[in-house]
């Protein structure tokens, strides 16, 4: 659904006029965006990766225009880095020892301190060591959509939620909900019916609950592991006589 049908869609649910005032036009984009952001940050309806440059001489970075939710950090030819508490990254920080890797990312150091790693608790970011320069790294999460500003942007688009097509009617009821109390729409009981089927009663069920369980069945099951027979049970000898477990 485009920003633009979306808007349609609201004015005709609720039986507004044709010619929206530009104070009412203004408030149903605002509460589309907002409906985004709701939405992917209480769902994590879209992962996905970007690059985030850390920059120099600084030990804390505000990521509040950027991160929703952190899942990991990679460093290009480091691999994945350890995460860690905010008081164990201060002290990672501020240690004189240290370990890691050079340019070629061979082991180095003294080995009295601490490796490559981050903190994050919404919404500072800590990274460890301090850089002297710009460094790209990978961040994998969920991140703040673009604001949608034309008719032809969609909700799809992963500038602007990447939110799969069956997840656009409970952005939509988010707006109508809005609207509904701003208009006082006596029909749903100013708004509250689609409060409900946003998020339940309790804000905790509606389309909330059917995302999550969405999202949870789309998740790829870890493979059953085989049991190791020979360790448990014992083997034969090439003579065929039963030796025990070890």
């Amino acid at each position: 659904m485009t920003f633009g049908e979306m808007k349609e869609r609201v004015r005709l649910t609720l039986g507004l006029s044709e010619t929206v005032s530009n104070d009412e036009a203004t408030l149903i984009k605002a509460w589309i965006n907002e409906g985004v952001v709701d939405l992917v940050s209480r769902t994590r309806a879209y992962s996905r990766v970007i690059n985030l440059t850390v920059q120099p001489h600084t030990a804390v970075h505000d990521m509040a225009g950027i991160i929703i939710s952190l899942v990991d950090i990679e460093l290009p030819g480091r691999g994945f880095l350890r995460r860690y508490s905010r008081q164990d990254i201060a002290d990672a920080q501020g240690s004189t020892g240290w370990y890691g890797h050079d340019s070629q990312y061979n082991e180095v150091g003294n080995g009295l301190g601490f490796g490559y790693g981050y903190a994050y608790e919404e919404p500072l970011f800590w990274f460890s060591p301090i850089p002297s320069e710009p460094l790209v790294i990978r961040a994998y999460g969920v991140f703040r959509p673009q604001e949608m500003t034309d008719d032809s942007h969609d909700l799809a688009n992963p500038n602007y939620g990447g939110l799969a097509e069956e997840f656009h009617p409970a952005v939509l009821n988010y707006v109508l909900w809005k609207a509904g109390e701003y208009v006082q729409h006596q029909g749903s009981g100013e708004g509250e019916k689609w409060r409900i089927q946003y998020e339940g009663q309790d804000g905790m069920g509606g389309d909330i609950a059917r995302v999550k369980r969405i999202l949870l069945k789309r998740v790829t099951p870890a493979a059953a592991q085989r049991r190791n027979l020979a360790r448990t049970l014992g083997t034969l000898s090439p003579s065929g006589d039963y030796i025990g477990a070890r």
